[in-house]
């Protein structure tokens, strides 16, 4: 992600030995993996409940006016109409979507949660790797 909210901020498991120590001086959240995983819990429920309010608020930013008339129309079409504002909170819902799912990616990473693909990936490799042996 691009503009990543957690530039430069490390995530690190305490109490997991594939998380190595925070470098001295570096910024960052360390908690034991019991915390972090109840953390990523959290995280993941609000993602879903931002998906779902996301879907509702599709219909804010694509009103009608009810009449083809100026004031029907400025008030659903121009400035600060139903529309705009539709819009506007349907990007901050988009904004809160990224932001969680940039948090969970750094959770997950820290915690050694592997996605599906990278598991085959992981898989993959090993099975190569046996049969070169």
């Amino acid at each position: 992600m691009t503009g990543s909210f957690f530039s430069g901020i490390g995530f690190w498991a305490t109490d997991l030995p594939s998380a190595g120590a925070a470098p001295a001086g570096g910024q960052g959240f360390a908690m034991s993996s019991d915390e972090m995983r109840a953390m990523l819990k959290k995280a993941e429920d609000q993602r879903t409940a931002l998906g779902q309010q996301m879907r509702a608020a599709e219909f804010t930013f694509k009103a009608v006016p009810p009449a083809e008339e100026p004031v029907s129309q400025a008030a659903v079409n121009g400035p600060n109409g139903v529309n705009e504002a539709g819009e506007y909170y349907h990007g901050h819902l988009q904004y809160q979507f990224n932001y969680y799912s940039e948090l969970i990616r750094r959770l997950r990473q820290a915690l050694g949660i592997t996605e599906a693909a990278d598991q085959q990936a992981a898989d993959s490799t090993k099975t190569i790797k046996g049969s070169l042996e």
